[in-house]
């Protein structure tokens, strides 16, 4: 089978319209535009904007494993659960099927260890010592379809040919990541969409049908799969290169630039700050730092200080905020990122520069009323698209609802002057003149309003921020971004630091053993922790019904922050992880 080049750079998450392929178009109109200047005095001045793109890593091309000869008679095939939720009763139809029409195949279904995108060295050790073939499923969400297709990616490596079984809701996810991992024709099998809650009777009648991508019988394609001669493209290594398109694009008029900037998924859909090497430049001043430093890689891309540059500049960032964005953009956890949960992403600021650049932790301080504040929240989001693989809906980006939290994130600068308890840089082990930023991953952020018995002596702001807690879904932690006037009646009432206040807060908000397991996500999420025996998991997930646990395992896992403007004794709850925090000063 030939490869289109221009359609495989698609699915690993280029553009095509960036692609050599695509330049003579722009080309065209570039002369176009070139002979209207010349025929036209005073006409609109014409631009050349920098690509904000990073840069793709090439793939590393594998041969897949030789398929068995025309026949799985007597030979032992391996159903592997990978996870999502519903995989058991599929893998269990699937040695329903196999018993009623290839009676002469062993089949052994196992559940994989871990969550969904952890190996499982143990099993794949078995796996290589006693099967024949392995068959995965199932790829049913952003996290579990690239999970199924590189488990069995290492299947191949291994010898042992496989086939993944994906809805056909990610086809192009599956794709694209085969073609990521090296093996751009790994045999997939695609049923129909959802396969979630569907009882075992009906999820039989799935596999007896077509498949859902080729309308050929399902099961023939599962085993054609696992059967049938290699051909050659199938069996092709070696490097196979990518790029990310032309450097620059123009001379233009700014709205033509406008247009091809944002019909090439490169922006947010809001105007952009066209990045012209003169605007690049001063950015470029904002920092010591080489433009052609690599700050970071995100999915296998890399990119530079200036590729960055170029994104600060278009989200409409002044200079002094660049050390910002490079921090941000140094841990390689770019925005814009996640499942069919649609993932939100928060920051959190802390040291002198919050007041050097103006940022707001007053009134509004999660509202767009500072450029800072605004402008390095939006530059996170347009990394997110441009210096990775491009989050593009329905091929690289699967949030089934998305969240309006993505235009420009959640931006927290401390009020330290008005916070009665350490800063948060300063719990997380930095000094308190350091420059520091925190990242933070997670779902949502949600509103609490004042204390319960607000009009008593002495109002219960613990217990009001602890009856929130509960709403929270387990597979995220807590952050707490507190008024002032919240954090000093907190003190009030005996919380003379944040970790008096964690610890309450994680032994009182508390859930039963039975909510628990009950939780979204739970089957798929901490389950397989606990199978691997991870506390406190494990315990947890074998406790009796009514045993009542904490939200998360440990105090810390409540992060606590603080900013408003004292206008009320407001609070609100992010079901959001912390990840890291790194320094500013060090990209000064």
């Amino acid at each position: 089978m030939k490869i289109d080049r221009r359609k495989l750079l698609k699915i690993i998450g280029v553009s095509p319209a960036l692609v050599g392929a695509s330049v003579p178009s722009l080309q065209a109109r570039e002369t176009k535009v070139a002979k209207e200047s010349n025929d036209s005095v005073g006409s609109e001045p014409k631009l050349t904007a920098l690509s904000p793109k990073g840069t793709p890593p090439p793939t590393e091309r594998y041969a897949m494993a030789p398929r068995i000869n025309s026949s799985l008679d007597g030979k032992t095939v391996y159903l592997v659960d990978t996870g999502f939720m519903s995989a058991d009763v599929v893998v269990k139809e699937l040695a329903v099927w196999f018993q009623q029409n290839m009676p002469n195949v062993k089949t052994v279904s196992r559940k994989k260890a871990g969550t969904y995108p952890e190996p499982d060295p143990k099993l794949w050790a078995e796996i290589k010592a006693n099967a024949a073939a392995t068959i995965m499923a199932i790829g049913h969400c952003a996290g579990c379809t690239p999970a199924t297709v590189n488990h069995c990616v290492t299947m191949e490596k291994m010898g042992i040919p496989s086939v993944a079984i994906v809805t056909r809701a990610y086809y192009d996810l599956a794709k694209s990541t085969a073609a990521e991992r090296g093996m751009p024709t790994l045999r997939i099998a695609y049923t129909v969409h959802p396969m979630w809650g569907r009882t075992p009777d009906e999820v039989l009648h799935v596999l007896e049908g077509a498949d859902a991508k080729t309308n050929a019988p399902f099961m023939k394609e599962v085993i054609d799969g696992l059967t049938a001669p290699l051909t050659a493209e199938d069996q092709k290594s070696g490097l196979l290169p990518a790029a990310a398109g032309p450097a620059s694009f123009g001379p233009d008029t700014a709205d033509e630039l406008q247009t091809y900037f944002r019909e090439n998924q490169m922006t947010d859909f809001m105007p952009v700050i066209i990045p012209t090497e003169a605007k690049v430049d001063a950015m470029l001043k904002g920092t010591s730092h080489h433009p052609d430093e690599v700050v970071g890689k995100t999915g296998g891309w890399s990119y530079t200080v200036r590729n960055v540059a170029v994104n600060a500049v278009m989200a409409g960032c002044d200079p002094s905020y660049f050390p910002v964005i490079l921090a941000i953009a140094s841990t390689g956890q770019l925005a814009l990122g996640g499942s069919t949960t649609s993932f939100g992403y928060a920051l959190v600021i802390n040291g002198p520069i919050r007041d050097k650049l103006n940022m707001n932790y007053g009134t509004g301080a999660l509202s767009p009323f500072a450029q800072s504040n605004a402008t390095i929240g939006r530059a996170w989001s347009l990394m997110g698209k441009n210096l990775g693989s491009g989050s593009i809906p329905g091929q690289t980006y699967w949030g089934g609802q998305g969240n309006n939290i993505n235009y420009n994130n959640v931006v927290v600068a401390e009020d330290e002057k008005n916070n009665p308890w350490t800063p948060f840089h300063v719990q997380k082990g930095f000094k308190p003149d350091e420059n520091v930023v925190s990242l933070f991953n997670g779902w949502d952020v949600r509103m609490g309003h004042g204390a319960k018995g607000a009009g008593a002596v002495m109002p219960k702001f613990d217990e009001q921020i602890s009856s929130m807690l509960p709403t929270l879904a387990r597979m995220f932690n807590v952050m707490l971004i507190l008024d002032p006037l919240t954090a000093k009646g907190l003190v009030d009432q005996g919380y003379d630091s944040k970790e008096k206040l964690q610890e309450w807060l994680w032994k009182n908000s508390t859930i039963t053993s039975q909510e628990y397991r009950e939780s979204f996500l739970a089957h798929v999420w901490l389950y397989p922790r606990a199978l691997k025996g991870e506390e406190p998991y494990a315990t947890w997930w074998k406790n009796a019904d009514d045993v009542r646990i904490p939200l998360v395992p440990k105090p810390a896992d409540i992060n606590i922050v603080v900013a408003g403007g004292q206008t009320n004794a407001f609070f609100q709850v992010g079901n959001m992880n912390y990840g890291r925090s790194v320094s500013i000063d060090k990209w000064a």
